[in-house]
This record gives structure tokens, sequence and C-alpha cells, in this order.
């Protein structure tokens, strides 16, 4: 039974510590709001003080003694905003705190509007004084001077639309306040929207003329200084925009303008209904668009479509008749030659047929072509191995050291000649590969051409023991060359002693025969020789060795 009264009486004794504790602290937070509070009012009363000094300062000396004012002000209204929830959300007890905090709030108010019209007035006479796009230090200088200006009206506007918003949180009247800063805020944010599109048709139009003058140095400024412009008022209104948003304006259309003028993905895209009014501007440009330039647009396609068809049409009909020209006697011409004539027309005429179709679908010639001479200087600088290449193919095709389907060996390789164009050569090998060669590397080496000629000489190598007659040798090789009908008469053939080996006679068998049959007729003479010296039992030797074996026991 004690046990539980000592119990009850603990419970008691902390929950009334616990009380006294909060109270304490209660006590010691109201304590530091007044300061606070009292702080703020210090403030207010030094800015009137200020104000009222303003007048006698010299009027050089007016602008910085006003912004040090503005400093001061927006310094006063940060501060009051940021102590003013604590005070609103504490007990209901201290009505006085209350009532001295509305009253610090509409001082606030009237301070911020009061130096946002200074600010407004200041602003417009400065801007009186300095032409739009005027260039000069002077007239950077006020340009700067002027941001400023606008920096402290968007920092008093957004600090009241703060206020707002707090008010609201506190169950404060806020309809007054809120319909008083949103007279400051909306026209300038409808200058601000007005102004960006005016700018940004502006640059449009600019940048049409550039490209029908792309050298204009005129047209060039002009789009920087309007770019500038541009750049500086959407910086702006997105600040503005801020303010807007605590104060529950609809700035929907403003946020679409703010992300399409910027070019970019913004937060503003996430917004509720921006997306929405980007996609509606956007088809509804779209629409108008085409129901003014569709018709044309339509019309040069199919245009351009046409043209580049027909061009394509020309280019393959132009290789008949010009490869019949090429083709006829009194022309001199190689095959790679003409083959290459015919694909360069081919594809001028292609070419020529792709220029006239942009200039069909309304691209300028003028940029096309500096443009391409540009990339070509580039590509040129480049690509130093092709022109090398490309140099070469000229050097082939001018001094023609072979032909197509010549037989041709170029180092390693060995095969006939199926494709060539001005930066490579395509070689078959006698296995049937493909070689593709660079022009630079074949005019580099030796070139050997085995068709280059109408008649080449075939040479058969055999031999004969020591023991055979050679004149008969030399008679049956001759009559059985004399049989051949490949065998060309002129030149005659022959048949020599090319000299004496370890084991036998060396034998060279000549004969003349047409190019296209010199493999046929090297292995047929290489097979009918062999049978020819059989059947006359002619020896064909081949080495031997003669191999004594000395044993220890011959010794």
């Amino acid at each position: 039974m004690c046990n539980k009264e000592e119990q009850t009486r603990t419970t008691v004794t902390c929950t009334v510590l616990v009380l006294l504790l909060v109270l304490s602290n209660a006590s010691v937070l109201l304590a530091s709001d007044r300061t606070h509070l009292a702080d703020v009012r210090v403030m207010f009363d030094r800015i009137e003080t200020l104000k009222a000094d303003l007048a006698s300062v010299h009027e050089w000396k007016q602008d910085g003694f006003s912004r040090h004012i503005d400093h001061l002000a927006i310094q006063t209204i940060v501060r009051l905003n940021a102590i003013a929830p604590a005070i609103l959300s504490g007990p209901e007890v201290d009505r006085s705190q209350r009532q001295e905090l509305l009253a610090l709030f509409d001082e606030a108010v009237e301070l911020a509007l009061e130096r946002d019209e200074a600010l407004d007035r200041r602003g417009a006479a400065e801007r009186e004084l300095v032409p739009k796009f005027e260039q000069s230090p002077e007239a950077d200088i006020a340009r700067a001077f002027m941001e400023g200006l606008m920096l402290f009206r968007e920092r008093y506007l957004t600090e009241l639309a703060e206020q707002a918003r707090i008010r609201q949180a506190g169950a404060m009247a806020t309809d007054a306040l809120i319909e008083r800063v949103s007279k400051r805020v909306t026209p300038i944010v409808e200058v601000l929207s007005g102004q960006i599109r005016l700018d940004a048709m502006t640059l449009d139009e600019l940048r049409s003329r550039l490209t029908g003058e792309p050298l204009d140095e005129d047209l060039k400024v002009a789009i920087k200084l309007v770019q500038a412009k541009q750049s500086r008022n959407l910086d702006r209104l997105e600040r503005i925009l801020d303010a807007s948003e605590r104060l529950g304006l609809d700035i929907t259309e403003q946020w679409s303008l703010l992300v399409r003028e910027h070019g970019a993905i913004d937060v503003g895209l996430l917004q509720s209904g921006v997306f929405y009014q980007l996609w509606n501007e956007e088809w509804q440009q779209l629409r108008e668009s085409f129901s003014h330039k569709g018709p044309n647009v339509l019309l040069r396609t199919l245009l351009f479509i046409f043209i580049l068809a027909a061009a394509g049409v020309a280019a393959k009909l132009i290789r008949i008749p010009l490869r019949a020209l090429l083709s006829r006697e009194g022309i001199n011409l190689s095959v790679l030659l003409r083959h290459i004539v015919v694909s360069l027309s081919s594809g001028l005429v292609l070419l020529a047929g792709i220029i006239v179709a942009l200039t069909a679908l309304g691209v300028p010639l003028g940029h096309l072509f500096a443009g391409l001479g540009v990339i070509g200087i580039i590509f040129g600088l480049a690509v130093q191995d092709p022109l090398r290449n490309l140099a070469a193919g000229v050097m082939i095709l001018v001094y023609r050291p072979y032909d197509m389907d010549d037989h041709i060996k170029l180092g390693n390789e060995d095969g006939y000649v199926k494709r060539m164009n001005l930066l490579a050569t395509t070689i078959s090998t006698l296995d049937n590969k493909s070689v593709i060669i660079p022009n630079g590397r074949i005019w580099g080496e030796t070139i050997i051409n085995f068709t280059a000629n109408r008649i080449r000489r075939v040479d058969i190598k055999t031999s004969v023991a020591y023991t055979e007659d050679l004149e008969r040798v030399e008679a049956v090789l001759l009559n059985l060359l004399e049989e051949q009908d490949y065998v060309l008469k002129k030149p005659e053939p022959s048949v020599h002693v090319c000299g004496m080996e370890e084991s036998a006679v060396g034998i060279i068998v000549k004969s003349w025969v047409k190019t296209q049959d010199y493999f046929p007729a090297y292995w047929d003479l290489n097979r009918k020789v062999k049978q020819r010296l059989d059947a006359e039992g002619i020896e064909i030797p081949f080495p031997q060795r003669v191999v004594t074996m000395i044993s220890q026991d011959d010794d």
C-alpha cells in the first residue's frame, strides 16, 4: 500500500517538473521572440531616419544612399518573415506580441511597396537616357545599374509574397495584401512576357535574313544584341515567377513561354498545365503553318523527289551512249579510263540533279557551296592518304601500266585486274581471292604486267643424262614444238643447253605463244616433253649418291 502511494507521489512530482520545464522554455522562447521583434522595430526606425536624411544628400550620392536603404529594408523584411512563423504558432495568450507582429507586417508592406515605386521611377529615368541597343561602356554600366534596380524590386515583391504565405498559414487575412502585391507583380510579368515574345520574333526574322546574307556582319551583331537582351529578360521572368507562384497567380502560360524560349527541359515543365500549354501552342503553330505553307511545302517536296528520280534515271541512261562513244575505233582509251570516265559522268549528272532538287526545295546554294568548301578543306587536311591514292589513280590512268583483265604482279600479289577507281584497284588472284590495293601503294612499287604484250614465251626446263646425244635431244624436242598448233612459227622456237648439273645436263625448251594461250601451253608442254623423252628412250636422270660404309673391322 505504501509502495503504491510512493509511486503516485513520484508520478505527480515528475509531471509537475515537466510542466514547469515546458513553461520555462516557452517563456524563454517568448522572451527571445520579443527581443527579435524589438530588433526589427529598431531596424525599421533606423530605415525611417535614413529615408528622412535622403533629401539632404547630394544628388550624385543619392543612388548609393538609396541602395543602402534598400539593402537594410530587405534584410529587415527577411528577418521579420523568418521569426514570424514561430510567433504565429506560439501560445494564444500572448496577444500583444501577435499585435506587434501584425503592426510590423503592415509597416513592412508599406515600406516595400514605397521602395518598389521609387525603384521603378529610378529605373524608368535611367532607361530614358540609354538607347536599347547602344554599344558603349556607359550603356553597359547603365544596363548593369538597371539590372541591380530590378533585382531589388524582385526581392521586395518576393518577400511580400512570402509574407502573404505566412499570413495564410497563421489564419490571418491576406486578400488585401495579395491584391496589392499582385497589382505590382502582374504588370512586370506581362511586360516581360510580351517583350520576350517580341524579341523571339525579331530573332527569327534576323536569323532568316542571315540565312540569305551569311556574310552580313551587321546582322550578326544585331542578333547578338537581341540575344543578350532576351537572355536578361528570361532571367528576370524566371525570378519574378517565383513571387507570382507564392501569390497563387496563374502563371502556366508564362512558365510555358520560359521553357520554350530557354530551349531546354526546365523544372517549370513539371508544373501542372505547363506541358499541356506547350503542347497546345506547338500544335496550334503547326496547324497554322501547315494551313499557310502546307501546299507549297508539299509541292516542293514532290518536285524534289521527281527531280532526284529523274536525275537517277538520267545518270543510268547516259552510261549507254557514253560507253558506245568511247568504244569507237578512233578513240584510244584504256578500258580502265573508259570505265572511270563513264562513272564520273554518271556521278556528275546525279550531282547536278541533287543541286537542282535542293534549289527547288528552297535550300540556298550559297550556303551549301560555302559549307562544302569548308568541309572539303577540313577533309583534305584530315585524309592525306586518300588524296595520295587519288593522285596515284590519276597517274595510273594517264600512263596505263595495266588495264582491265590484265594479269599483273605487285609485290607478293599476283592476279587479274577486275576493278579500279581513283582510290584503289581490285585484283582477283590465281586462286580466286579478291585483293584491294590502294593506288598509292601500286604506284610506289614495281608493276609486272604479264598480258601487256600480244605474245609470250613459254620456257620448259628439263635435264638428260650425260650419256645422251645432245644433238638428238635437241632435234626431238624441236620436232615436238613444231607439232603443236599453239606454238608460233615466228619467233622460232628453240632448244638450248642451259647448264651442266651434278647428275645431268640442263635443257631449256623455248617457244612463243599468244598471251591468252600461255598457261594452257605451259601445262601441256611440260607433260608432252616428259612423254616424248620417255618415248625416245632418252634418260631423264635423278640425283644419285654412292655411300660407302667403313666399319672398324676393316681396319
